[in-house]
């Protein structure tokens, strides 16, 4: 099968469909399929790499660029239309697969060319009320993306696509309340599962993974550390990412004093991520909106518990009490009291991240998303 990917960004560092479309290159790759992939390169970041994948890349962007621009946008569109056209005629492509920043382009792509385009939908933002109007209020954020965004995820699903591919019944059920009319394929999220050396974690140690903006809500985290360092003054919470709302992150822990119980990380290598992680006696992921959180995957990876808040899917992904804890996401409190049981249980955490482990490797690996992949793509070449 030959298959066109397009792709903002094409690497496993990146989160969200620009993950998602890594994995399945590097999948496709290694079961025989030939992939083409019009990308941009991120300074910093590599590429997967095989002899079945070939690689365009548009422009290089750097790494301090958390998000793209209107006009970088455009640019890269055009260039999808020229570079994905030529291929197509060379190449006798099967179907193109898009996540959806250039679901437009490839819209245009398979009308021209009558190759049938799949839209990857990691999450649908402007579904969720009062999402935008928080936004605005964090630096680095452009007020036209409180405009255009919204209107850009309305309008990719009215374009011309064979079928949606989404990453959990969550944004599935959003889809279809946004009017999406074509079929839906839910493929969850999968890692590459290593076996890895368990190291003794760092005692009262816990750590956060994602991109610092409000939604994320790292914020309930750092506020019940004020409660559990009245039982556990060593207390610490690693915080890795960065984001517009770090700031704000920062002065909350000058606010409750917590300078010597928080540290903020940044951008760090997959190497130290990974040994802090493996160090730690929990993730907390109390984020309030996400299309899957790949995240918790890593830490099921590295048989740690997860805590996350009460919102789908993440709740769905967490079995509360058996793989991590699931909490009311704005109730510092209940997150506290979370915490407190987790170091004063040491044997149910590790037991949790046991379980964690065995639902990764259960129904989370590689092998049942390739499947799936190529399943969808017979439905829809099939339907062609």
């Amino acid at each position: 099968m030959n298959i066109l990917l397009l792709s903002y960004y094409f690497t496993a560092g990146r989160g969200g469909a620009w993950y998602v479309i890594a994995i399945m290159a590097q999948l496709l790759a290694e079961n025989g399929h030939k992939v083409w992939i019009i990308t941009n390169k991120l300074e910093g970041f590599e590429s997967p790499k095989h002899k079945n994948i070939k690689t365009i890349f548009v422009s290089e962007h750097k790494i301090q660029k958390t998000s793209f621009s209107w006009s970088d946008l455009l640019r890269y569109s055009i260039a999808v239309i020229r570079i994905g056209r030529e291929i197509i005629k060379k190449n006798n492509i099967d179907v193109i697969h898009s996540d959806p920043l250039p679901g437009i382009p490839g819209s245009f792509l398979s009308w021209l060319t009558s190759v049938p385009q799949i839209l990857v939908i990691h999450d649908v933002f402007s579904i969720k009320k009062g999402l935008w109007k928080e936004s605005l209020k964090q630096k680095e954020i452009s007020k036209s993306n409180a405009v255009i965004r919204p209107l850009f995820e309305k309008t990719i699903l009215r374009l011309k696509h064979s079928a949606i591919h989404t990453v959990s019944e969550a944004v599935k059920e959003d889809l279809q309340t946004m009017g999406a009319k074509r079929p839906i394929y839910v493929i969850p999220n999968s890692i590459p599962i290593n076996q890895v050396i368990k190291l003794e974690p760092k005692s009262f140690q816990l750590v956060s993974i994602s991109r610092l903006t409000f939604y994320k809500n790292v914020q309930v985290a750092i506020k019940s550390l004020q409660i559990v360092k009245k039982s556990f003054p060593k207390v610490s919470l690693i915080i890795i990412g960065a984001g517009p709302y770090r700031k704000n992150l920062e002065q909350l822990v000058k606010e409750l004093d917590l300078h010597e119980n928080v540290v903020f990380k940044g951008h760090i290598s997959e190497n130290e991520k990974k040994e802090l992680l493996a160090k730690s006696q929990a993730l907390v992921f109390p984020s309030k909106f996400e299309g899957f959180g790949m995240v918790i995957l890593e830490a099921f990876e590295y048989y740690k518990p997860v805590l996350v808040s009460r919102v789908r899917p993440q709740s769905d992904i967490v079995e509360d009490k058996k793989t991590g804890l699931v909490l009311a996401p704005d109730d510092e409190l209940e997150w506290a009291e979370a915490i407190k049981d987790l170091f004063n249980k040491p044997e149910i955490a590790a037991k949790m991240g046991e379980n964690g482990r065995m639902a990764l490797e259960e129904k989370y690996n590689l092998e049942i998303m390739t499947e799936n992949i190529l399943q969808m793509y017979k439905d829809v070449i099939k339907k062609k």
